[in-house]
């Protein structure tokens, strides 16, 4: 799973990069265009249960790859639109918008107005796919001269999703066939991946006062958004874990806002967790909800899905109940399934295949 961070100058997104992934500000890497990357893992308490049940020798949590993307430009400050955005941020399953909503300026000298840069991030992010789109459609034209059969469903595809793009519609809102949805993978377009929106807010705003209209534009939108003090949670990372939980109570926060984050980008991306465990290693695996059996063995190892018999599967809280896999299975709560069986959040997964 890999979620990208797009924003604008100014917006704070390498400190929450920093931030989310605890890596330490590099002051080497200012105005760099290359994309950063870092890969996190994600504590389930649920990975050291399952290997201590299974006497395992090491329990493997799940990851999520970041990547902190070059600062986008707008207007007239963007003069050069091709797909080189596309090429290093479009294999991210999901983009984090990031949104300055501290401060009083924006990175121009202007009033500071989080409702003009979260429609400029998504104008920007429309117009670099409509030019892909454009391009591909020229191409495809010139091809299609010199042969003898006009007719060309990627044609009429894209002239779909131009038309949309055209009409400020991102491409995650058209209805397409799995067909379809197939031939676009390939352009890797940035209106087809799922948005979290972040106010990188004050520590005196942690509930994004200052970003009500932007708040309410990206509802408008069907965006989720997050606040987040980016400056604040850099503060907490210096901290002990009892001075942290004493601040983090103060400023009535739940958790750290890596925690906050991780959990917004799993439910954006609506995925779940399962696990695989021998005595060598317990493991989490990252799938989408709704995967099967078959498609959740391929996740493990290809072998697995091609020589697919059926899965022994338990669920986590029967396992972490009855404290032992021969308890499970005395209670009945150890099934068979086959390979249309869709995978729950917290199955403990034992493939049987033919080699």
């Amino acid at each position: 799973m890999k979620v990208g961070f797009l924003g604008l100058p100014g917006s704070g997104k390498t400190t929450l990069f920093n931030v989310v992934t605890g890596r330490e500000p590099d002051p080497s890497e200012i105005g760099r265009s290359e994309a950063r990357l870092a890969v996190v893992k994600v504590p389930d308490e649920r990975a050291e249960r399952v290997a201590q049940i299974y006497d395992s020798a090491k329990a493997t949590q799940p990851e999520i790859t970041f990547a902190d993307l070059a600062a986008l430009h707008t207007g007239d400050e963007h003069t050069r639109r091709d797909d080189s955005l596309t090429k290093i941020a479009g294999d991210a399953d999901a983009f984090a918008l990031v949104i300055q909503g501290f401060g009083t300026m924006d990175h121009r000298g202007g009033p500071l107005d989080p409702g003009s840069d979260l429609e400029s991030l998504l104008l920007e992010m429309t117009v670099t796919d409509l030019a892909i789109v454009e391009g591909r459609l020229r191409r495809l034209e010139d091809e299609l001269k010199s042969s003898r059969d006009k007719l060309s469903p990627e044609r009429d595809l894209l002239q779909r999703v131009e038309r949309n793009l055209g009409d400020g519609g991102p491409v995650r809102e058209m209805s397409l066939t799995p067909d379809e949805e197939r031939m676009l993978r390939g352009f890797n377009l940035l209106t087809s991946k799922p948005l979290l929106v972040v106010f990188n807010v004050s520590d005196g705003d942690l509930r994004a006062r200052t970003c009500t209209g932007a708040c309410q534009l990206a509802e408008q939108a069907g965006l989720t958004w997050l606040p987040v003090s980016a400056a604040l949670e850099q503060e907490l990372a210096q901290l002990d874990e009892e001075t942290q939980a004493e601040f983090l109570a103060e400023y009535d926060l739940d958790a750290v806002a890596r925690d906050r984050f991780v959990r917004a980008c799993y439910t954006l991306l609506d995925v779940i967790t399962f696990f695989t465990a021998n005595r060598h290693e317990a493991r989490a695996w990252t799938i989408s909800a709704g995967t099967t059996a078959r498609e959740a063995a391929r996740k493990v190892h290809s072998d697995l899905y091609e020589g697919f018999i059926r899965a022994e599967v338990i669920p986590f809280a029967k396992l972490d109940e009855l404290g032992s896999i021969a308890a499970c299975k005395e209670a009945g709560c150890v099934r068979l399934e086959g390979k249309e069986y869709v995978v729950q959040d917290g199955d403990i997964m034992e493939v049987r295949f033919s080699r």
